[in-house]
């Protein structure tokens, strides 16, 4: 198909608004001056992500029912307060596989195994020089921090600060591709069993998915009614102790819910103190009902598997 050269004017947010009016949006007088600070300071392109979804994409008019600036609001702050649970579920989750990786790999190598080409099978994509580089970037930007600043105004090689140091400097993406190109199964394997995975395959594909929705997240991403781009992959799980662990996915791996479902999981393994159920449960309750279906949540999945 033809590419056409952008043309459509850009809009105030009076004229703006007055456009979705007239496409139907339902604006009470007393609302119209907020209508107009989300539209003024949150983005009308950004609403648009919200409403687009209650327009008949024929008429480009709103469907009734979803017609009302108050419903568009609503999703607007649903999307918000969820971004904001996510981001401290993240949180704990990125601690807690740095802090293990980091752990296992000092242990089980050396403190500075990031230096050991022989620990790392390099891929087309993330070979042994660059992945060494990520690390001398994040470490070059965190030496005002006070253990990366001992380290250096105290010992003079190896050049870089042992892994548990380091492991305050890298991010989560950097974890998620180190533990991709371990060369030996069996550190895979053992890192895995430590949030209770024991398919290391499956633990990876749960890595990247919980990267992509921390970049989501910590972007202002939205995150309500989207597909997720990396979904976690189906745990069918291990008979441990007479019990079978697992996480059935089902075909809403690639919901929002999906990658909760994971966020969960891997929360619950760390064994640190955390109210997610809780608290999802409440910001669900806060809102429509239909919400928690347009986020990929089914009926009754608190009480389904891997949440109960």
């Amino acid at each position: 198909m033809a590419k056409l050269a952008f043309s459509k004017p850009p809009l105030g947010p009076k004229d703006l608004l007055a456009k979705l009016k007239r496409q139907g949006l339902v604006v009470s007088p007393g609302e119209e001056p907020l209508a107009l600070a989300y539209i003024e300071f949150n983005g009308g392109h950004r609403l648009k992500g919200y409403w687009w979804r209650s327009v008949d994409q024929v008429t480009k008019t709103f469907k009734p029912g979803q017609d009302t600036f108050t419903r568009l609001a609503q999703q607007v702050e649903f999307d918000r307060k969820m971004r904001a649970l996510l981001w401290q579920a993240i949180e704990l989750i990125e601690l807690s596989v740095r802090s293990s990786m980091a752990n296992y790999l000092s242990l089980h190598h050396s403190p500075h195994w990031f230096l050991t080409p022989a620990v790392f099978k390099p891929t087309e994509k993330w070979g042994f020089g660059g992945f060494l580089k990520k690390i001398e970037d994040e470490v070059g930007r965190s030496k005002e921090r006070r253990p990366v600043a001992h380290y250096f105004n105290t010992y003079e090689e190896p050049y870089l600060p042992p892994s548990w140091v380091i492991s305050e400097c890298v991010t989560l993406g950097i974890w998620s591709r180190i533990y991709t190109v371990l060369r030996d199964p069996n550190d895979r394997k053992a890192i895995a069993r430590r949030f209770g995975v024991h398919q290391p395959e499956v633990f990876e594909s749960w890595l990247h998915t919980v990267t992509y929705l921390r970049n989501v997240v910590a972007h202002h991403g939205q995150v309500f009614g989207v597909t997720l781009r990396i979904s976690p992959a189906n745990y069918k799980g291990k008979r441990v102790n007479g019990v079978i662990t697992g996480l059935n996915l089902g075909p809403d791996n690639r919901t929002l819910h999906g990658g909760v479902k994971v966020i969960h999981y891997l929360l619950c393994q760390s064994g640190l103190p955390q109210t997610f159920k809780q608290d999802l449960l409440q910001l669900l309750a806060n809102y429509p009902a239909d919400f928690a279906a347009t986020a990929g949540f089914p009926n009754g999945w608190e009480t389904q598997p891997g949440w109960a």
